[in-house]
Parts: structure tokens; sequence; C-alpha cells
């Protein structure tokens, strides 16, 4: 037992210094000369995203200015620093100042898994005033009682469709699919409702899967199956957005307590600011995100309104499996409902 906890704190050690050793080698991608206090963010999404262009254009230059340089914000995005869950575990323990990630904490914070239930939202704009609103006042403020974190705003992190390699383009071409799903319950449950066979893989896996037949398609946004070339190997897409995903932006408590309220006031005001700036891009691109998409061949179907209704009845399971497994999941679907 010695040997092993002595060999479990010194892999704990060497993660510990290896990660220090990339944030001191790399400089922190922003490549600054400044001389302030740093702050290293991770961001887990690439830097052609509107998150982290907006955490890139406007976090990071408007906090140096409106503090006169006495903040040094170095990102690091694309995940270079770990997996979201690595690196949220970082922020919280204090070895990085703040991370944007999405929910990889849904399973130990459950109001978490809020922005993965199913056609709560009418739309992203729907989705936007939600979480920008009393929606993620209210995650917020559930997540914080519990973590070491403060939630500082949202970003998105894309309403995701259907595509395949086979016909998609009502309820009945559901059945028998192959669908890659991520490893999440709820999204589990809403491809088998739908009548698809399974398949869970990982994100790195999915270009090779679809492109050999062991998957016939999956479900993210837009963007993601134009980033990650699966448009490629893909002949149809079903727009659905039936989840609008989230991104957050993180402090953790070891630094926002470190910093005076006056700082954490223009971190806050920033952050909106961030947050306002990534939304608005993201709007911006998704019509250009379905051209780009026909422009490449695909077959592109909207979700039509009876269609929408159709496909909520269809996954009454998941609503059922939210429902048991979360006392306040009901309450939580008629918050979203009558937000304006």
């Amino acid at each position: 037992m010695k040997l092993a906890k002595f060999v479990k704190h010194g892999l704990c050690i060497f993660t510990s210094i290896a990660v220090m050793g990339t944030l001191a080698g790399c400089g922190g991608q922003a490549g600054s000369m400044n001389k302030g206090k740093l702050v290293k963010i991770a961001v887990c999404v690439s830097s052609q995203t509107p998150a982290s262009m907006a955490m890139r254009e406007v976090f990071k230059p408007r906090l140096e200015e409106l503090t006169d340089g006495k903040y040094d914000i170095q990102i690091y995005d694309s995940g270079v620093l770990g997996s979201e869950k690595v690196t949220y575990d970082y922020t919280r323990s204090g070895i990085i100042e703040m991370c944007v990630v999405g929910t990889p904490m849904w399973s130990e914070t459950p109001v978490m898994a809020i922005p993965d239930f199913p056609f709560v939202f009418r739309d992203v704009e729907h989705a936007r005033r939600c979480y920008q609103g009393q929606l993620g006042s209210y995650i917020a403020e559930e997540l914080e009682a519990d973590q070491p974190v403060t939630l500082m705003s949202w970003f998105p992190n894309g309403a995701r469709a259907f595509s395949s390699n086979k016909k998609l383009a009502g309820l009945d071409d559901f059945k028998g699919q192959k669908l890659r799903m991520p490893n999440n319950p709820i999204h589990v449950k809403l491809a088998e409702s739908l009548g698809a066979n399974v398949v869970i893989m990982d994100m790195g896996e999915v270009f090779t899967a679809l492109e050999q037949g062991v998957a016939d398609g999956q479900d993210n946004p837009l963007s993601t199956v134009k980033n990650e070339g699966w448009y490629e190997v893909q002949d149809y897409i079903y727009d659905t957005n039936h989840i609008v995903a989230s991104l957050e932006l993180f402090a953790g408590d070891q630094f926002w307590d470190s910093i005076d309220e006056a700082d954490r006031e223009i971190f806050r005001q920033v952050a909106d600011e961030a947050s306002d700036y990534a939304w608005d891009l993201y709007i911006d691109q998704l019509a250009g995100d379905k051209q780009f998409m026909k422009d490449n061949g695909l077959t592109v179907t909207d979700l039509s309104d009876e269609y929408r209704e159709a496909m909520k009845i269809k996954i009454q399971p998941v609503y059922d499996y939210l429902d048991e497994k979360y006392e306040w999941a009901g309450a939580i679907r008629k918050m979203i409902e009558e937000i304006e």
C-alpha cells in the first residue's frame, strides 16, 4: 500500500510539474511582454470558434485595457492544457486561474446537465436569452454553492444537428441507423428513442468511423461537421437544433478570492462583453455553415414545426428519465418555456 501511495503521489507531482512546464514554456500563446499579474486561461475549443475568438479579441484586450495592464491574460486554446475535465479540475484546484469548458462536471454537479436537455429552447436566440438571463443565473448559483469556482459568463457551443451517409430527412429515417453519440445518457437515450442504434466513441474516432461505415451518422453543431471534415464522408444533414449546448467561463476561487472587488467587477463586465461578442459571431455564422454543407453536395433538411412536435413526443423516454433522475427537471423545463 505504501508503494502504491508513493507511486500515486509521484504521478500527481509529475502531472503538475508537466503542466507548469507547459505553461512556462509556451509563454501562453499570447506572447505578451506584460509584467502584470499572470492570468492563465485554458480554452477547450479551437482558436476558430466564437468562444475562443471572443476571449482573444475581447476579453484579453479589454481586461488589460480597463486595468491599465495590471493583469497579463494568457490564453491556451484548442485544449493544449488537457481535456475539459482536466482543465476544469486545474481551475478549481488553483493550478490555472480560469477556463472555458463545456459541461464535463454534470455527473457531480447535476444542474450542469441542463444544457443537454433536448428541445427546451425554441431557437438559438432563445437559448442565448436563457443562458445570459434567468436560467444561467440559476445554474451559476447552484454550482457555486457546491464547487470552488465562479461561473463568469456563457458562450455558445453550438446547436446540434444530425448528419448521416444514409437518407436522413424525417423521423422514420432514424430507424436502424448507427449513430455515434457521446458517452452521456441523455444523448444515448435520445438516439435510442428515435429508433437508432447507438455507437459510443470519442470525437477523435468519428471521421474514420463514418468513413468506414462503423457509424452511419452522428449529431453535432454544423460548425463541428465543417471543422472536423466530416462533411466529406456524410451525405445528409437533418438540421434539428435539438440541443443548444453551452460553454462556460469559470474562475477558480483561489484566484477570484485573491483580487479586490473593483477588479472583480471589471472581470464580470468584460466576461459579459465577451459573451455577447461570441453569441453575435455564432448567430452570424449559422447561415454560412448551412450553405457550406449545401455547397459541398450534402442534402440539408430543416426540421419543420410539425416534425419538431412529433420528435418531442417520440423522445418522451428522455424526459421520463430526466424527471426520474432530477426532481427539479420538470420545473426547469417550465422555467425555460416561460422565458420570452
